[in-house]
């Protein structure tokens, strides 16, 4: 009996196991089906256009496949669908006088809407106002408050097609590398139209047009080299912010918009209205939720059917090919006359080839880092290691060409400072980027090449000694450039003073060639601050007063006001050029470091944040965070004082680090945008400094600090007089 059992025994044992391999099978295979959507979902997300945004994208269709460069579509910034006029301009004209053209077709269709507002009823219209009535349908006052000028692409879109042939094999094959949507890799046509050298006046730079501050986070963007401006290496980096996007939204429409917009702005709309991206774009209010966020994913989605139906829109395309390239990456600082040399490249080759490089590194005032990839055309080597090995020792750096700056002072020539300095005009204006009429200014700081440590400056006696007096107005010639602001401040009054003088109404009317009075009281003020003379003395003097070039110098386009602030706060630095501190020390530093340490007293400037601090000051975040009593997720604002511990040694590196960040930051500007005019206006009720800068003008915010020292741009109140810089491109687009 007890032998008969153990057999039932183990069929039972045995339909047990098989009932639980079963149970396990089944919770497994459903385990799957619930993490298989969202896998799907990452890799095969489906980009049709939603229900509520078709509108929008046949407009940006149209934008980027109809309408040219020299076309400009006159509609409604909230409904794409009222277009009221299609604008041919004449390619001839100046970018400010089809902007003047533009604004005065605006400014018609703005008084049509304010008096069909005012009407009652539809009789007795005009046929433009029918025609406009028909389109608009009711709520006229709003819509003239609406009207938004778009220039077309297509001549643009195309040129970027052409282009992306040299990359896209990679592009996609780093996307895939990511497991990324094919699809995204159309971004750049959006962002850039391929242009490796898109800059925008808010500071996104390459095709990715990625902002300092986001690309910091995913790749390498500081004096000597640029990765947003290598288009494959700033792929890397946004694959990279458009899976975190993703990892964090679960919507690949909230993702790609927060691209545009930024990451916590989507994650505030998504609390509000879940992952509906049409619900976004109709509710979702907030200031920087402006009409480039709005309709960045249906600019996406009108991009991905141009892209995938080109033979459609633009038949007979013809794509660049790939440009097949070998590299090494480099152990040692390098100059790039030593790259030249080895590599047998050009520096046009150079650059081509290696976009990440910046132009100090380009005009040889700084060499190539060690960790840089250097990449050469294959067809000219097959090996490129082995020219690097060639190079010899002596030619092999390890450490960095330093900066060393100075400050320029009233009576300052560009002449005299190399004559002080050892060095030559030529090349002072080679690694300054100044134009051929030698413009510069009080305040401006200049780099100065090859300056050795051991070689002492040369001193000189300032040569405004030697001017004269006059008791008499004098009589000031404007220059190009010039406006009412600056020509006050180089004369140490106020513009208010110079246009009731003068009899100016509108500061925009000054021309070069036109002459100025400058009031006695302001000749004799300038006499006494310039010549060094007692007031009393230069009141009574008979002799004439003669205003030299160098003391009122024309205004450069690059301007930084940090080394102005910087040096008034240590005067004492303005003598001391024949030492190892650089020209400017933009800290002040309190007792209770030790005899090794000080406590750096930092005021923030604008587009500075502490990991630039721990960067510089070579501290980490924590440590700073630690030493200023901030809380983990507090944010630090612009004019807050900061204290960073630093060494002696260390005091001189920060200094130089932040000069170079925010030289880059002028030095890109001004490589692309020009100040063509100013204006000056009064800050009105509600309005923001936010507002100004990015909805107005589209002006950086320490561009508008620059034309305004003597306000604070943190605390600016409704009647302030502000001098607006009105900037464009200073580069025609690819077309």
């Amino acid at each position: 009996m007890l032998e008969g059992q153990k057999p039932l025994r183990q069929a039972r044992y045995i339909f047990c196991l098989l009932i639980a391999f079963l149970f396990l099978g089944l919770s497994f295979s459903a385990a799957q089906a619930k993490l298989a959507p969202k896998k799907q979902s990452y890799k095969k997300y489906s980009f049709e256009v939603p229900r509520g945004l078709k509108t929008q994208v046949d407009f940006w269709k149209n934008v980027y496949a109809k309408y040219t460069t020299n076309q400009a579509v006159i509609h409604d910034m909230n409904d794409l669908g009222i277009v009221y006029e299609v604008v041919d301009l004449d390619p001839n004209n100046s970018y400010s006088k089809n902007e003047r053209i533009l604004k005065r077709i605006k400014a018609k269709y703005q008084s049509v809407l304010k008096r069909l507002g005012r009407k009652k009823g539809a009789g007795k219209l005009t046929s433009i106002e029918k025609r406009i009535s028909r389109l608009v349908r009711g709520k006229y006052y709003t819509a003239s408050r609406n009207i938004r000028s778009q220039i077309g692409q297509k001549d643009r879109f195309r040129g970027g097609l052409v282009r992306s042939g040299r990359y896209m094999s990679e592009i996609k094959r780093i996307f895939r590398q990511y497991g990324l949507p094919q699809e995204l890799t159309v971004l750049p046509h959006v962002e850039s139209s391929f242009q490796l050298n898109a800059y925008s006046s808010a500071g996104a730079s390459g095709i990715w047009q990625f902002t300092r501050g986001t690309g910091r986070l995913f790749m390498n963007v500081g004096y000597e080299v640029d990765e947003r401006s290598d288009p494959i290496l700033a792929t890397h980096g946004a694959a990279k912010l458009l899976a975190h996007n993703y990892k964090t939204l679960h919507s690949w429409p909230l993702a790609i918009t927060a691209y545009n917009h930024g990451l916590n702005g989507m994650k505030r709309a998504k609390r509000l209205y879940g992952d509906n991206i049409v619900r976004i774009v109709q509710f979702f209010r907030k200031r920087s939720f402006g009409f480039a966020s709005k309709n960045f994913y249906a600019e996406f989605l009108a991009a991905l059917d141009v892209v995938e139906n080109h033979k459609k829109y633009f038949p007979g395309l013809q794509f660049d090919k790939p440009q097949p390239f070998v590299s090494v990456e480099f152990q040692d600082y390098i100059h790039v006359n030593t790259a030249k040399k080895y590599f047998n490249m050009t520096r046009k080759e150079i650059a081509e080839f290696n976009p990440a490089l910046r132009s100090p590194v380009l005009n040889g005032s700084k060499r190539i880092p060690p960790g840089f990839v250097f990449k050469a055309p294959s067809e000219k080597f097959s090996n490129l290691a082995y020219n690097y090995k060639r190079i010899p020792g002596t030619q092999k750096h390890g450490g960095q060409v330093r900066s060393k700056w100075y400050t320029i002072r009233r009576g300052d020539t560009l002449s005299g400072i190399a004559k002080r300095f050892r060095t030559s005009v030529s090349k002072l204006k080679r690694v300054n980027t100044i134009d051929r009429h030698n413009r510069i200014y009080k305040g401006q700081v200049l780099r100065l090449p090859n300056w050795g440590d051991k070689k002492a400056p040369v001193r000189l006696q300032p040569e405004t000694r030697t001017a004269k007096l006059r008791t008499k107005d004098a009589i000031y010639k404007v220059r190009k450039y010039d406006n009412l602001s600056l020509i006050a401040q180089k004369f140490g009054t106020t513009p208010a003073t110079l246009a009731r003088a003068n009899k100016i109404s509108d500061p925009n009317t000054l021309h070069p060639g036109q002459s100025l009075k400058i009031p006695k009281s302001i000749v004799v003020a300038q006499a006494v601050k310039v010549v060094g003379l007692p007031a009393k003395t230069a009141a009574k003097s008979k002799k004439r007063l003669v205003i030299k070039k160098h003391e009122a110098p024309e205004p450069k386009k690059i301007i930084e006001p940090e080394t102005v602030k910087a040096v008034a706060n240590i005067p004492a630095l303005r003598n001391k050029m024949n030492t190892n501190r650089p020209a400017f020390l933009p800290v002040s530093f309190a007792a209770g470091g030790g005899a090794d340490k000080r406590i750096g007293i930092i005021e923030v400037d604008f587009d500075e944040t502490l990991s630039h601090y721990a960067e510089w000051s070579r501290l980490s975040v924590k440590e700073l965070r630690r030493i200023n009593n901030l809380p983990g997720k507090k944010s630090i604002h612009l004019h807050q004082k900061i204290k960073v511990r630093l060494t002696n040694r260390r005091a001189n590196y920060f200094v130089r680090k932040r000069q170079e960040f925010h030289r880059a930051v002028q030095e890109d500007f001004f490589n692309n945008y020009v100040v063509n005019k100013t204006l000056v206006r009064n800050v009105v009720k509600g309005e923001t400094l936010w507002e100004i800068c990015n909805e107005k003008y589209f002006i950086p915010f320490w561009l508008l600090s620059n034309y305004n020292p003597e306000k604070d741009m943190s605390s600016l109140t409704t009647g302030d007089s502000l001098v607006i810089p009105i900037i464009s491109s200073s580069k025609s687009s690819d077309a």
